[in-house]
């Protein structure tokens, strides 16, 4: 008797150690082809931070890197349940919730209003008002939040393209928007090359960039990337990022 009980642990154990086997490692699952290919949206504020975050995941994980950058919200979102990527780095609003399983927050990016010249507004919360041309980029979060916000201020969108922020300027110079909406980083460059635009005081919303996997990762490759990621804030490679992306306004890691 007691050598079938023995006999029955011995095949339980081992079941249970061919099952552990069988599953593949949380790394494995991350990066399957043994290269971490990481999603951005092209530009400073995003791309410009999410890229060493991308390469610092890969080396906690014993993989090469590889940067998908897309020249817009829109083709970063469309790109969701695809197969294009690994992991993808951008605002927790652009990833869709049936094919994403989104991470922690890795930092906070303000959203401003620049005003054009001769334009004054004393806050953020004065550009809501009757007769107000508020630009932004199509189907940014800007655009997102302001569709859903502004009750009175007309918004006007404009596609993101390879000469942005000139066409922003070119915008406001020609009457065209009174103030333009966007993330911190745009709006320095915006306001770098048009003299007389000034940022207005005050955010009217803040960004959470977070850490997506596609939809249907293991609870164990979800852990994997989220500890990596909080090692990323709480040694400093996510505030290292920021400060090498040239990022001096309304940008900061997320709190934990």
């Amino acid at each position: 008797m007691r050598r079938n009980l023995l006999s029955i642990s011995a095949i339980a154990l081992l079941s249970t150690q061919m099952v552990a086997l069988a599953q593949p490692a949380p790394g494995s699952e991350i990066a399957p082809t043994g290269k971490l290919r990481s999603a951005v949206i092209g530009i400073r504020v995003l791309g410009g931070v999410g890229e060493p975050i991308g390469r610092f995941v890969a080396e906690k994980l014993g993989v090469s890197f590889e940067p998908v950058a897309y020249p817009s919200p829109q083709a970063y979102e469309q790109s969701f349940g695809k197969g294009e990527w690994d992991i993808a780095i951008g605002p927790r609003v652009l990833a869709p919730a049936d094919k994403a399983d989104v991470g922690p927050d890795l930092w906070l990016i303000d959203l401003l209003y620049l005003a054009a010249a001769g334009e004054r507004f004393a806050s953020a919360d004065q550009v809501d008002r009757p007769g107000v041309k508020v630009g932004t980029i199509e189907n940014s979060p800007s655009d997102r939040f302001l569709t859903r916000t502004l009750k009175s201020a007309e918004l006007v969108r404009l596609p993101l393209s390879p000469v942005f922020p000139a066409d922003a300027i070119e915008m406001m110079r020609s009457g065209r928007a009174d103030v333009f909406a966007a993330d911190s980083g745009l709006i320095e460059s915006i306001a770098g090359g048009y003299p007389g635009a000034k940022i207005v005081t005050g955010a009217f919303n803040t960004v959470r960039v977070a850490v997506a996997l596609p939809k249907g990762r293991s609870a164990a490759a979800q852990a994997k990337l989220h500890e990596i990621v909080n090692e990323a804030k709480r040694t400093g490679v996510v505030e290292k990022a920021i400060l090498q992306a040239g990022l001096r306004i309304g940008v900061r890691v997320a709190p934990d």
